[in-house]
């Protein structure tokens, strides 16, 4: 009886049931699941192909040091306090040159080099082989360029190492460093009247520029692509931009006035402060616009991504000052009469800061108004820019952060 319940209780299926049904739709959650397993495969391929071209590119960034530097940067950004913190470092001699270096501060003296972090820990001491008599530095994100002035010996460290020590054959007079790893070095000739070095990122020298000019600044274009040779002849201002690696320039200008300064305010505009005038163009020598100093003497100049600024002396009795805040095209956004000398200037965002003897003033770009004025001590030395609104007050001693509410 129950194999008999059991056979009854079986039911045959037939072949036709299992056939599969003709035009079957496909539900949401299905086809959902199938795009995001294709996109998965493509994310992963592409992946693939990144790293295995990056990897014969280049090979050279795999290397011990690269990874150490990259776990120590790891840590010490995981332990950076507030960016509003001061900075302390060792007093080093009048001679010391204090620059801002990756939210901490990097000490050039005539015994070697200090880099001090965001906390003020001292992440590097290097010492010269033979002291410098009169040291430089010159800064990027990535690395920091020392050398003596008026001598022949520089070198380049990132904050953890002395990564080159170079020679020259002719006095140094100036070094320029692109956030490219790029850098020029000035120097005197025998052949011509200023010699231009250019050495890559691997240190390598790559091109020498014979000028027949006196040249002034070398500055590198943060993309590393072109180079800018601003010098001084009997007719004036010289300024001949080239791409890297060519030997003819992309573009040759000329205009009024001795040169006094010169750098990028992006990848493919400049500006060029001389005793006459400043003057805003393009690499390929496009001038967008001059302002005359109609005979006032330049005090204090910045020139950068934010634009430029420009402290011009009116009446040194009376101690009046013209303050000028340019954007990158030279179009004028601030003219504003101070009184007092005038040591450095920065920008930051819309804001000017001025420092003084004694005191930083902060003005209001297109406003002309006057928002902070703060004591700092009467040894600052200069200004740098510390990020949205803020400004770095460098003394011998110290990293003092000002900022300034919207």
């Amino acid at each position: 009886m129950e194999n008999e319940n059991r056979k009854t209780a079986l039911v045959p299926i037939s072949e036709r049931a299992l056939a599969p049904i003709e035009g079957e739709h496909v539900g949401y959650w299905a086809r959902v699941g199938q795009l995001y397993r294709a996109a998965t495969f493509v994310l992963l391929f592409l992946l693939a192909l990144f790293l295995v071209t990056f990897s014969v590119l280049f090979a050279h960034a795999f290397t011990y040091d690269s990874i150490f530097y990259f776990g120590k940067d790891i840590a010490a950004l995981s332990t950076l306090p507030d960016g509003n913190a001061t900075v302390y470092y060792d007093y080093k001699g009048e001679d010391a040159v204090p620059a801002p270096y990756r939210a901490g501060v990097a000490v050039a003296h005539r015994g070697g080099i200090d880099v001090y972090a965001a906390n003020s820990e001292r992440y590097l001491s290097v010492a010269f082989q033979k002291p410098y008599a009169a040291p430089r530095i010159s800064v990027s994100r990535n690395y920091l360029v020392a050398y003596d002035f008026g001598a022949t010996s520089f070198c380049v460290c990132n904050s953890y190492a002395m990564l080159f020590e170079g020679q020259t054959d002719a006095p140094i007079y100036g070094i320029f460093l692109s956030d490219s790893g790029y850098f020029t070095v000035i120097t005197g000739s025998t052949t011509s009247l200023s010699e231009v070095l250019l050495y890559d990122a691997d240190f390598n020298l790559r091109q020498r520029f014979g000028r027949a000019t006196a040249t002034v600044a070398a500055p590198i274009s943060d993309n590393g692509r072109t180079v800018a040779l601003v010098g001084a002849s009997a007719g004036g201002t010289v300024i001949d931009v080239y791409v890297i690696g060519d030997e003819k320039p992309l573009s040759e200008t000329k205009f009024e006035g001795f040169p006094l300064a010169a750098d990028y305010t992006s990848s493919t505009k400049l500006a060029v402060v001389t005793d006459v005038a400043v003057t805003a163009l393009s690499t390929e020598g496009k001038i967008f616009d001059t302002v005359s100093f109609r005979g006032a003497q330049v005090a204090a100049c910045s020139i950068g991504e934010q634009g430029i600024a420009l402290a011009l002396e009116v009446d040194r009795i009376a101690a009046d000052y013209r303050v000028l805040a340019l954007d990158k095209r030279g179009n004028v956004e601030t003219d504003v009469a101070l009184s007092g000398p005038v040591r450095a200037l920065s920008l930051s965002d819309d804001v000017m800061f001025v420092l003084g003897t004694g005191a930083v003033t902060a003005v209001r770009l297109n406003r002309t108004e006057e928002v902070l004025t703060m004591s700092v001590p009467e040894e600052a030395l200069s200004l740098a820019s510390a990020g949205e609104l803020g400004v770095r007050v460098l003394t011998p001693t110290e990293a003092l952060h000002i900022k300034v509410d919207r």
